[in-house]
C-alpha cells in the first residue's frame, strides 16, 4: 500500500508492487525523527502463527510504527487523534492513515483533512482504513468516497507481515541500497512510470529530489534500494524502518526487466537491513499482484485496508 511518497524516495506501491501510502510521521511535521517507542507485547497472535501483536500492529497500522520525517524534509504529515494526513508540496493527492475514528467524529475529520491539503495545493485525499477500524465503509460512502482506482492505487491491499528470512534472489541481481544521487533519480523514475504517476506529482517530486536525497545519506530510517544487472538499474525499493518492522514502501520493475528477480532481490535487500536494525520483520500494504508473489516468499496476511478516493478540487 505504500505510495513512495510515504518515503524520501517517492512513492509506492499499488498495482502490483509493495503497498499503500502509509504517513510516516508525526505531531504537525516538524518534530525530530526519533524512533517510536516499541512495543513490548510479543506473543504470538494466534497458535501456530510466528507473527507477534506488535509486528501485526505495525503491518495494520504502519503510520503508528514509523519514525517522524527528520526535520526539514519535504515530506511531512500531521498527527491527530485517530489518524494521520501526509503531505507533499506540489503532490495533487494527500494521503489520510486511520487507526480509528468514531462516526461521530467522521465529518469533522474529514473537513479537516480537506482543508490541511488544499492548503499544500492538492485537491484528493486517499484514505486507508483498516477492515475492523471505525468508520464503516458505508460510513466514508456517505461522505461521498469512493473505491479508489485512481494510479497509484487500488480499492484495497492486504496487510502482510514477514518473520523469517525470504528467499534471495537470483545470482545475476544485485539489490543493494542507492549510492549516488543518479541511481536515486533513476530509481525515483523507475517507480514513476511503475506507477502511472501524473506529470504533476512527477515534477512535484523532481523539484525536490536533491533535498530528499541529502535525507538518505543521514542513514536514517527512510532507504531507497535500486536492483542492478551488469551495473545498470532495473529495478527500485524503499523502505522506513520502524520501531517494530521495516515498512516495505514500494518498489518496481521496468518493463523491459520484468521476470528477472529483481523484486524478489529487492525484498530480500530491504530484509537484511531489517536484520542490521535489529527489528528482524517485514511489513506491507499488499496489491492484488504483489499479494500472492509475497505469500510465496513467506509473508502473512495480517488484514485488509480499504483504500478510498475523496476529490474536494
Amino acid at each position: 500500500m505504500s505510495v513512495i511518497l510515504a518515503s524520501p524516495s517517492g512513492a509506492g506501491t499499488p498495482r502490483g508492487r509493495d503497498g499503500a501510502a502509509v504517513a510516516a510521521g508525526g505531531v504537525e511535521s516538524r518534530r525530530a525523527s526519533a524512533r517510536p517507542r516499541a512495543v513490548v507485547d510479543n506473543r504470538p497472535v494466534r497458535a501456530g502463527s510466528t507473527i507477534s501483536p506488535a509486528v501485526r500492529c505495525a503491518a495494520l497500522f504502519p503510520h503508528d510504527d514509523l519514525p517522524d520525517p527528520p526535520p526539514g524534509h519535504p515530506y511531512r504529515v500531521i498527527r491527530r487523534p485517530g489518524y494521520v494526513i501526509g503531505t507533499f508540496p506540489g503532490g495533487t493527492f494527500g494521503t489520510v492513515s486511520v487507526t480509528a475514528v468514531e462516526p461521530d467524529a467522521l465529518e469533522g475529520a474529514v473537513e479537516e483533512v480537506r482543508t490541511a491539503l488544499a492548503a499544500e495545493g492538492a485537491g484528493r485525499a486517499v484514505w486507508f482504513v483498516p477492515g475492523d477500524s471505525p468508520p464503516t465503509l458505508e460510513a466514508m460512502l456517505a461522505c461521498g468516497m469512493a473505491p479508489c482506482n485512481e494510479p497509484p492505487f487500488e480499492p484495497s491491499f492486504t496487510a502482510m507481515a514477514l518473520v523469517t528470512p525470504p528467499e534471495p534472489g537470483p545470482p545475476d541481481v544485485e539489490a543493494r541500497l542507492a549510492t549516488s544521487f543518479e541511481e536515486f533519480v533513476e530509481a525515483r523514475r523507475i517507480a514513476e512510470d511503475a506507477f502511472d504517476m501524473s506529470e504533476a506529482d512527477r515534477e512535484a517530486f523532481e523539484a525536490k529530489s536533491r533535498a530528499m536525497w541529502e535525507f538518505e545519506l543521514d542513514d536514517g530510517a527512510y532507504r531507497t534500494y535500486v536492483a542492478l544487472i551488469e551495473g545498470e538499474v532495473i529495478g527500485c525499493a524503499a523502505s522506513i524502518g520502524g520501531a517494530n518492522a521495516t515498512y516495505l514502501a514500494g518498489g518496481g520493475t521496468r518493463a523491459d526487466r520484468r521476470g528477472r528477480g529483481a523484486y524478489r532481490s529487492l525484498v530480500r535487500a530491504r530484509w537484511d537491513t531489517a536484520v542490521e536494525r535489529g527489528t528482524p520483520a517485514l511489513t506491507v500494504g499488499a496489491g492484488a499482484m504483489s499479494g500472492p508473489i509475497l505469500e510465496r516468499l513467506g509473508f502473512e496476511r495480517i488484514g485488509r485496508i480499504e483504500c478510498l478516493l475523496d476529490r474536494f478540487e
